[in-house]
């Protein structure tokens, strides 16, 4: 490690961080690190197809500790192993020269017991192998009579003759040959099962020895024989990622096909939140939304659950929605959403898309079983997953490398390059991958599979040069529509926000795109009316947006509606009071006093408030009347206060963030140089005294004074704030009010350490009259 500079220890480093967290605090601090098994596991986890395979060849070439490049490039099939070395000693798998190199210590664990999917050496199996299961390999192999070890290492040395083996494997028929050959391309591991008076194939290949019995019915193949069997030891191996076939565009169309899947994408955030409001779905006990509510909203906003989901977890990242803070909570969109809904399509759509990128919520889960085989429910803390947001980085790192404009034919040739990238990952990542993918293309953060315009400029931090992009690309919106003879509503080209807001409330959408179809119905025209506007009203704004005639039949339906609506009426009453006296009733109803209850009379003897019973029981004895409460069926009933509460509060939204790679690396590098040093300078001067008799807070004071007339250098020891110990050295200059203040090497300016804290102190350039105290 001290021979690395130090640009090659900060990559280091940047490409396994965890080495740097905490910042150690000298090198041999580092490399005991190195061999840690959870960051040796990280490191070989993001190795790719082709450094993976050399690792695995290098410790298939292990023998008695010592590792044999030679060995190791004939199982590649190559020549020469010289770049790959040099990328595995970067990050500091592999440390020594190219000729006799060494792995560090974990990697031949972190590759597991099959590395390469290559079963273990015949001598390590034959090992646990017992006399009597031996015996009839012995005779089937020519070999004499022996009991263990020495059957053992009689049969290891004809399966590490390939000659052999291959002789054996030719006089195996087509059953046998299959077995080997897929326990050939791995796992070496299969089961034997055995039934009476049955001989399986697998019989036959363990007397020959070809098959290993580890424990029952378990059978192993051997390293040796697997070698032999396979065309290449290794199989071929890829020195680059894949190629994706890709459909060239340009930047601009590529743009224009996503944005109508942005259009789409807050168009549904816009009619969750409108659906939420009238009909808020409860929050259950465990959070998150049911599954009767996540359908019923699947099916009120035309879509299915899947994209509701998306939407749904999205809105709610970027803080549009989120559960009320109540004895019965239920999900309803916040008062952010209001300023959000004003805003520009382009500035809307950034909001959805910055926090899909960096949400830690996996909207694929919902639905499926996870823990204990229970169901995933919507916005539930089961979605939450810490992993995704890196996914997601190298997912759209993956398709920002191809050509502005340029698509991939498919998404099965992105999944294969990020399985080269990162093979030992690949297979459990591959339906989150997927369900990414599509995810992006769903929310136009991608448009036919590939990275829009846009999108790229939005993740380089560009937000508003984003934006601007985004609204060029985007149609410009209409203030109009043009209605049919059978009452449907076209709108050619995406509506403003108030032309969207008011067709919302008129009208029932259909079908969306580059044209949107809405459709006027009984319904719909009712919805309007139940929301407060009139007759005149809906008549003169359709009248006023359409650019062809109002049909006379939608007329008329309007105009018949309007004078039908609220003729049955209905409202809201919390308690009411009950006399038969009715001049004491029209008494209580002149009364200033009691006139905020806003009572209403609805009969000669019955009078109506909005109040709770409680409120008006209390404001009646205030005004000296002696009112009693009743039960429904006319019972007395004694009442107690009800007590005051404090209004609730939404639950505050917590921002995570969680920083992908170590930060200001020059720095821990030149604390890391620092520590060495002073091993280094520990090793020639007397170490620090410590607390023991005869040293005193005086004595480590005194000797900084005749430091400061001499000159000299000082080696102190510092009780740091957070309890640990660290040492220092400087030219001291000055002690006064409570510090010592001196020039400390590498540092800029003067650096000062409380007194107090100080623990011993030691010169490090002694002269004739200094000494140690």
């Amino acid at each position: 490690m001290r021979s690395r500079s130090d640009a090659e220890l900060a990559e280091l480093l940047r490409r396994r961080p965890d080495l740097a967290l905490p910042a150690p605090s000298d090198l041999p601090t580092l490399a005991n690190r190195l061999s840690v098994r959870t960051s040796v596991q990280r490191a070989v986890d993001g190795l790719n197809a082709a450094l993976l395979r050399v690792l695995e060849a290098l410790v298939l070439a292990t023998t008695d500790s010592r590792v044999r490049p030679a060995d190791a490039a004939a199982l590649l099939g190559v020549t020469d192993l010289g770049p790959a070395l040099d990328e595995l000693r970067s990050l500091a798998l592999v440390w020594g020269a190219e000729e006799h190199p060494h792995l560090v210590a974990s990697v031949r664990e972190s590759l597991g017991t099959y590395p390469a999917g290559l079963g273990r050496p015949a001598a390590t199996l034959l090992r646990q192998v017992p006399d009597v299961q031996l015996a009839p390999v012995l005779r089937s192999l020519g070999l004499p009579p022996a009991a263990q070890p020495q059957a053992g290492e009689a049969v290891a040395r004809v399966l590490a003759d390939p000659d052999r083996v291959a002789e054996l494997i030719a006089g195996c028929d087509e059953a046998e040959r299959d077995i080997l050959n897929r326990l050939a391309q791995g796992p070496p591991v299969g089961l034997l099962r055995m039934r009476p008076g049955d001989t399986p194939p697998g019989a036959t290949l363990t007397m020959r020895g070809l098959l290993i019995p580890i424990e029952g019915q378990t059978v192993e193949l051997p390293r040796e024989v697997g070698l032999v069997l396979r065309p290449r030891p290794l199989g071929a191996i890829a020195a680059g990622p894949p190629d994706i076939s890709v459909v060239e565009r340009t930047p601009a169309a590529l743009d224009t096909i996503g944005t109508t899947a942005v259009l789409e994408a807050v168009r549904l955030v816009d009619a969750l939140a409108d659906n939420w409001t009238a009909n808020p779905p409860a929050q259950l006990r465990s959070g998150g939304v049911g599954v009767r509510e996540l359908r019923r909203t699947a099916r009120d906003l035309g879509t299915d659950e899947t994209t509701v989901a998306l939407i749904a977890e999205v809105a709610a990242a970027a803080g549009l929605v989120n559960a009320t803070h109540s004895i019965e909570p239920v999900y309803l969109p916040t008062t952010e959403f209001d300023t959000w809904r004003r805003r520009s399509t382009a500035s809307r759509w950034a909001d959805l898309a910055q926090a899909w990128i960096a949400m830690t919520r996996q909207p694929s889960l919902v639905g499926q079983r996870g823990e204990r085989e229970r169901l995933i429910t919507l916005l539930s803390p089961d979605v939450e997953r810490g992993t995704i947001p890196g996914l997601r980085t190298r997912a759209l790192d993956a398709l920002s490398e191809l050509a502005p404009g340029s698509a991939p034919t498919s998404a099965e040739q992105v999944l294969a390059r990020m399985a080269w990238r990162e093979p030992r990952r690949a297979s459990g990542y591959r339906p989150v991958l997927a369900a990414i993918l599509a995810e992006g293309d769903l929310l136009g953060v991608t448009a036919a599979g590939g990275l829009t315009g846009y999108s790229r400029t939005l993740r380089s931090g560009s937000r508003a040069v984003a934006e601007q992009v985004l609204t060029n690309a985007l149609p410009a919106p209409v203030d109009h529509f043009l209605v049919q003879p059978d009452l449907t509503v076209v709108v050619p080209g995406p509506p403003t926000t108030e032309l969207a807001s008011q067709l919302a409330l008129t009208a029932d959408l259909e079908s969306t795109g580059g044209a949107s179809v809405y459709r006027l119905t009984e319904a719909s025209i009712r919805r309007a009316l139940d929301a407060g506007r009139s007759g005149t009203d809906i008549a003169a704004m359709i009248s006023q947006r359409s650019r062809t005639p109002v049909p006379q039949s939608l007329s008329y339906l309007i105009d018949d509606l309007a004078r039908r609506h609220g003729m049955l009426r209905s409202g809201v009453a919390t308690s009411y009071l009950r006399c038969e006296d009715e001049a004491l009733l029209a008494r209580v109803l002149s009364d200033r006093n009691v006139s905020g209850l806003q009572l209403r009379r609805i009969a000669p003897t019955v009078v109506i408030s909005a109040a709770p019973v409680a409120e008006v029981l209390g404001h009646l004895r205030e005004a000296g009347y002696a009112p009693a409460a009743e039960t429904p069926d006319g019972e007395v009933i004694a009442l107690g206060g009800e007590p005051l509460r404090a209004p609730s509060r939404q639950p505050v939204r917590v921002v995570r963030s969680r920083p992908d790679t170590v930060s200001n690396l020059a720095e821990v590098v030149k604390r890391v140089r620092s520590g060495d040093a002073l091993t280094e300078i520990s090793r020639r001067v007397p170490p620090i005294a410590q607390q023991v008799p005869g040293v005193t807070s005086a004595a480590t004071m005194g000797l900084l004074r005749e430091a400061i007339r001499a000159e000299q250098t000082v080696m102190i020891g510092v009780a740091e704030s957070d309890g640990t110990s660290a040492r220092h050295t400087l030219v001291p200059i000055s002690m006064a009010g409570g510090f010592v203040r001196g020039q400390q090497e590498g540092r800029a300016g003067l650096v000062s350490y409380p007194l107090h804290r100080i623990t011993a102190a030691t010169i490090v350039a002694q002269s004739d009259d200094a000494g140690e105290r």
